[in-house]
């Protein structure tokens, strides 16, 4: 007697996120994906090719993902993740958005703490800079954002911890 084990399209998503496969990531998305960045409200990447080319990025810099939460139906689902650019933790909280044959039609991701949105800015701005063929553009992409990743890591360290109430005994 052969088993078949059926795989949910987020399952499949988060396989092929956790094992850095494009391919295979490639493979749950719909043609016509949208990608709702969570460093700005006006980018997007649309259609498999631009977001080939922004996960390819992403894979390039992050580390250890790892989800642990995936809720919802067959046509939302919510995922939780963690991973590392570098150092820095950061946690995932992304929207799927799947379409009637089960692909995934629309990504929306949030990231956390801020040091970690900051420092994903610093890693992906140059790469997806290249990506234009601007000269010129991934050095100003870069001279912009990573003084931005280095502030909110800085402050994050010093500053937020003498904001935070003491604890009184």
């Amino acid at each position: 007697m052969t088993v078949h084990i059926q795989h949910s399209p987020a399952q499949a998503y988060r396989a092929a996120g956790e094992a850095h496969d494009l391919d295979a990531l490639m493979a749950t998305l719909a043609d016509d994906v949208v990608f709702h960045s969570p460093l700005s409200a006006t980018a997007e990447f649309k259609g498999k090719q631009q977001v080939r080319e922004l996960f390819s990025a992403v894979f390039d810099a992050l580390s250890g993902l790892r989800y642990q939460s995936d809720v919802g139906d067959e046509r939302m689902r919510m995922l939780t993740a963690t991973g590392r650019l570098g150092r820095q933790e950061l946690h995932e909280a992304t929207l799927l958005s799947l379409d009637e044959d089960g692909l995934v039609d629309e990504i929306t991701m949030w990231i956390r703490p801020l040091p970690a949105l900051t420092a994903m800015m610093a890693a992906l701005g140059p790469r997806l800079a290249r990506a234009t063929g601007r000269p010129g553009l991934p050095l100003l992409v870069g001279a912009a954002v990573k003084p931005l990743a280095a502030m909110t890591r800085l402050g994050d360290k010093t500053l937020v911890p003498l904001l935070t109430p003491r604890r009184r005994p």
